[in-house]
Order: structure tokens, then C-alpha cells, then sequence
């Protein structure tokens, strides 16, 4: 066990050390609901920001702070990110910076204690301080420079900053072939697709629900005691037992309605959030963070007049009507084959993950595009299904409800048939 610091303790795991879980008697002046956050400096790029959740079953967990807001608490857990409802966490209390910690934990070891000081670089690179576990590991080969493990781990870290480096500088330079103005003059451009109405994308919803973490909903008294009259043998014959359904937590409500199959009933429920795997969608692949919006969704791609029958709507990309239209496109287009987009068996085979892969390293290929076709032409989203996106991207489909459920919903939506005008001379004289 390492001695105690001065603000967290820590105790000895074997090649890496982890803080210990605040406990219920630490001292807090944050209300319930909020962040705890020590004072930091400016962080290194890209350094793990760790916290500890508390929920309101009592149950604490660890791990990367993704993101918060009002709505909802993302951790990311052994690389894995996962998201909690808002009003389910009682306290978030994140961790000091891992610069700070590291140097609480190098003061308590020896100079010569080379596997300890080993162990801290594992610690340090598992947070991504790849910096400080560089320094560190130059200060273990200054005092024994023959050590394999320290020289594995300097070749790994070194290779591994000259190639984020190199990535970088990838990204920042411009585009000697691109055309500008014509690149610009697509970008600004959004088609008018036609969006799903609110009712059908409140229905998506209702599918989506995770009973084990369901967003807020609202079950209307109508819907109880329609379902009362359509299963009349699953609900006392005591009027005053069945008003004492009406008042049981909703989400109870939504579990009877679920047992009992009550699909006609589905529509009435008011969904007032989104469950977890359309926001993921919304989050970590549609726009937020994700590529579908900028990579396929742009006009000189599957946004625009030449992307032919598969063609996803680019206005408005952060509102829902937009996400899980697209959503519902994604899902119900297929190749010429017939095979679908996305592979509910095997998520990182689906076409469309693949289709968005270097060339050379995709199952399925990104078809040719004919010479002349306007903008820049395919540009891959994925070089290979370690990226963190091609994971999220895995762990959204899988997120989603199976089996996958077939929705009635015309799109998009048939034009509405005008009468002509009679012609006046027809018309009858009163």
C-alpha cells in the first residue's frame, strides 16, 4: 500500500495505482447533483479527466468524465462510454488532474525503485500523460539504462507522439487540390428532405426504452384504463384496486403495458427524453461528436441532388427531427445486394462502418464515385476499427433495441393530392 497523500489515498494495484472511492463522510459543500472539482492547471492535451459518480441507488462508480449537462452524466469505463440520466446521479466529484496526483505518488518512491517507478508509467499512460510518463520513463533509464520493459515502453510512447503529431499536422494543412469556392458552395447548401412528425419519432422512442435506466415518460390514465379494457383478466375486479394502478410509477405503468404486448397503446406514451441509444446516435455519430453529419451527410455527398436514392438531411443537424430521421434512413436502406447498412448481428460489419473505412482496410469499400463528380470525392472516416469512433459507432448499434421493431411510417411522406378547380363555365348557377 502507498502512504497517504495529502488530499486522496491510493492504494497498490498491480502495474497501476487507482485513487480510492470517496467515501459518505468526506467533507462537500456541493449540493447533490453537482460537480466537485479541484482547482487545476492548464492539463495536458487529451489527459484523462477521471471522476467519481454517485447514484442515487447508492452506488458509486469510476471513470473517464466524458461529458454532463442538465440532461444526462457520460463516463467512459474501461474505453467503453456510458450514459446516465441526470436526475439518477446524486453527486459527481472529479478527481485532481493526473499531474498532480502523479507527483504525490513519485514523492513516496525511491529513485532506485525501478519496478514501482515502472508501475507509475503504466499509471500514466492508462490516463493518456503520455508527456510526464516520457519524462518519467527518461529519469528510470538515467539510473538503470539497460532495463527492457522501461526501453519497450520509451519506443511505444515515442512512436506513439510522433505519429499524433504527424496526425495533427494531417489535419491542419490545406488541401493543395481542393477547390474552395466550389467546396464552399456545397457546404452551404441543405436540401429539403422532409422530416418523420413527431409521433412517429416519440413511437421510436417508446422501442428504445431500457427499463433498467428509462428516460422520464408520462403514461396517460386513459392508457391504463384502456389496457384495463382490453385485458380485463390481468387487473382486479375492484374499482378501487385498478384507480390504485393509476397512480403506480410510470415507468411500472410502461412494464405492464410491455407485458401485455399493447402495441396499439404504444404511440399514446410520452417519451420526454431520449433513451440511451438514440442519443448516442445523436451524440457520438450523427453530430456532437460524431462524423455522420460532416463526412456523409454534406452536399457534394449523400446530402446533396447526385447522392441518388440514399440521401440523409443536413439542415438543422443538431435538432432530433433531423437525427432520427436520418436514423430511420440509415436503417431502412439497402445496398444492391439487398444487404442492409447496419448489421444487428455484427455491428462492426455493417456496410455503413466499413463503407466509411480506409479502402484497404474495408470489408465493404466505399463505392468509386464517376470521374467529375462535384466537391472533393470520398474522403475515409476510419483508418482501422481500433478508432475510438468506429467503437462508439459499435456500441450505439449494439446499444439498440433488439429485435429490431418494423414501423408502419411512410417515407418520405406522400405529397398530398390536390383537386383541380372547377371550371367556372361548369359551374352550377344558383
Amino acid at each position: 500500500m502507498l502512504p497517504q497523500s495529502s488530499q486522496n489515498r491510493y492504494e497498490w494495484l498491480p502495474m497501476s495505482w487507482q485513487p480510492e472511492e470517496p467515501t459518505s463522510d468526506q467533507p462537500s459543500d456541493a449540493p447533490a447533483g453537482s460537480s466537485q472539482e479541484a482547482p487545476q492547471d492548464e492539463p495536458e492535451s487529451d489527459v484523462m479527466r477521471e471522476c467519481v459518480i454517485t447514484l442515487r441507488t447508492g452506488r458509486t462508480i469510476k471513470g473517464e468524465l466524458i461529458r454532463e449537462d442538465s440532461r444526462i452524466v457520460v463516463i467512459g469505463i474501461e474505453g467503453i462510454e456510458t450514459t446516465f440520466q441526470r436526475r439518477n446521479v446524486t453527486t459527481i466529484v472529479v478527481l485532481p488532474p493526473v499531474e498532480e496526483r502523479y507527483k504525490d505518488l513519485r514523492a513516496t518512491i525511491s529513485d532506485t525503485d525501478i519496478d514501482s517507478r515502472l508501475a507509475l508509467v503504466e499509471w500514466l499512460r492508462a490516463r493518456r500523460a503520455y508527456s510526464l510518463a516520457l519524462d518519467e520513463l527518461d529519469s528510470i533509464l538515467a539510473v538503470d539504462p539497460t532495463n527492457p520493459h522501461a526501453k519497450l515502453l520509451h519506443t511505444w510512447l515515442s512512436e506513439y507522439g510522433k505519429l499524433s503529431k504527424s496526425d495533427k499536422a494531417v489535419e491542419s494543412e490545406p488541401d493543395q487540390d481542393r477547390d474552395e469556392g466550389d467546396d464552399r458552395e456545397y457546404k452551404i447548401q441543405q436540401n429539403e428532405l422532409p422530416t418523420l412528425s413527431d409521433e412517429q419519432i416519440n413511437l421510436m422512442r417508446v422501442y428504445e426504452i431500457d427499463l433498467r435506466d428509462p428516460p422520464k415518460i408520462i403514461v396517460p390514465d386513459e392508457v391504463m384504463l384502456e389496457l384495463m379494457r382490453m385485458h380485463p383478466d390481468r387487473f382486479s375486479p375492484d374499482e378501487d384496486q385498478r384507480k390504485k394502478t393509476l397512480s403506480i410509477p410510470e415507468v411500472e405503468k410502461l412494464k405492464l403495458i410491455f407485458a401485455l404486448r399493447a402495441r396499439e397503446l404504444y404511440s399514446r406514451i410520452q417519451v420526454l427524453e431520449n433513451p440511451d441509444s438514440m442519443q448516442r446516435f445523436k451524440d457520438q455519430v450523427h453530430t456532437g461528436r460524431g462524423w455522420l453529419i460532416n463526412a456523409c451527410a454534406s452536399t457534394r455527398c449523400h446530402g446533396g441532388v447526385d447522392a441518388g436514392s440514399f440521401r440523409l438531411i443536413n439542415r438543422k443537424p443538431n435538432t432530433d427531427e433531423t437525427a432520427f430521421t436520418n436514423l430511420y434512413i440509415i436503417e431502412n436502406t439497402k445496398l444492391a445486394n439487398g444487404q442492409p447498412l447496419i448489421d444487428f448481428e455484427n455491428p462492426d460489419r455493417s456496410a455503413l462502418l466499413q463503407m466509411g473505412m480506409v479502402q484497404s482496410n474495408a470489408l465493404i469499400p466505399h463505392p468509386e464515385l464517376p470521374r467529375g463528380y462535384p466537391g472533393r470525392g470520398y474522403s475515409p472516416i476510419f483508418r482501422n476499427t481500433r478508432e475510438r469512433k468506429y467503437q462508439q459507432a459499435v456500441d450505439w448499434i449494439r446499444s439498440m433495441y433488439q429485435p429490431r421493431p418494423e414501423f408502419d411510417f411512410e417515407y418520405p411522406p406522400a405529397e398530398p393530392q390536390t383537386q383541380p378547380e372547377p371550371d367556372q363555365n361548369d359551374a352550377e348557377t344558383p
